[in-house]
């Protein structure tokens, strides 16, 4: 099975593009039948790929890469609109409509519950789970957790845990094992506009006209691709100093 990922409370869901808007966005001027197409008819040719080889085939390990839009393996309307959002996104903070981020209270009723312990997620996930000690998540509460990424039984690619974070609102840590066999997440370098720790990494900032702000930070590790995205009030600079300086920590 290819895997999907979702990286962000509020990400687009893209089976091999990594570091999409993790915040809603204002609506695309290019229309995105012609992107969901493309995702799906992707989506199909790695799925038949799969069964043609067989269930029991030796994938490779998979791989997190950079690559310019322009190689692409998609018609010039995707890749278009693929240039508009990013082009968008590094134009600074950006006004999104009434009732696209949503409060801190809808996002807590719909947030998962479960909580699972250390030993668990050891078992459930490809290498055990980022040690988040040391960052401002120690402190907060902790909302619950989901399985993400590729899911196998009770086994899956990627994990995210919900936060409740004063002054800052809910905050999302999603890590997703990019090196599980036959995987492949792709982003565009052109999105990359910040560095944690050296390594180019993505950052978007939302504000709405109701006084709601939503930052979403994007990096890869070694093994793993990691996004942080916090909801809350539109002082959304603050909310990315808190998101650096809680990726900046991270340690795997």
């Amino acid at each position: 099975m290819h895997p999907s990922t979702k990286l962000g409370l509020c990400l687009v869901a893209m089976s091999v593009i990594a570091g999409a808007n993790g915040c809603s966005e204002q609506p695309d001027p290019v229309p995105v039948d012609a992107v969901g197409q493309w995702l799906n008819d992707r989506a199909m040719r790695a799925a038949e790929k799969d069964q043609a080889s067989g269930a029991n085939q030796d994938l490779p390990e998979g791989v997190y890469r950079l690559i310019p839009v322009a190689e692409l393996d998609a018609t010039e309307p995707v890749k278009q609109h693929f240039r508009e959002k990013i082009e968008r996104s590094r134009s600074g903070v950006m006004k999104v409509p009434t009732g696209a981020i949503p409060s801190e209270q809808q996002l807590v009723i719909a947030l998962p519950k479960t909580k699972r312990s250390e030993t668990t997620l050891r078992e459930r996930l490809p290498n055990p789970p980022s040690n988040l000690q040391g960052t401002a998540l120690t402190t907060a509460a902790l909302i619950g957790m989901e399985p993400t990424g590729a899911l196998h039984g009770l086994r899956s690619s990627g994990l995210s845990r919900f936060y409740r974070l004063k002054d800052i609102g809910i905050v999302e840590f999603n890590e997703h094992n990019f090196r599980v066999p036959g995987g492949v997440i792709e982003a565009f370098v052109e999105a990359q506009n910040t560095l944690i720790n050296g390594v180019p990494g993505k950052i978007e900032m939302t504000v709405d006209d109701q006084g709601r702000g939503c930052v979403s930070l994007t990096w890869a590790g070694k093994d793993k691709v990691y996004s942080l995205t916090a909801t809350g009030d539109d002082n959304v600079e603050r909310k990315a100093e808190a998101l650096r300086a809680i990726a900046e920590s991270v340690v795997d």
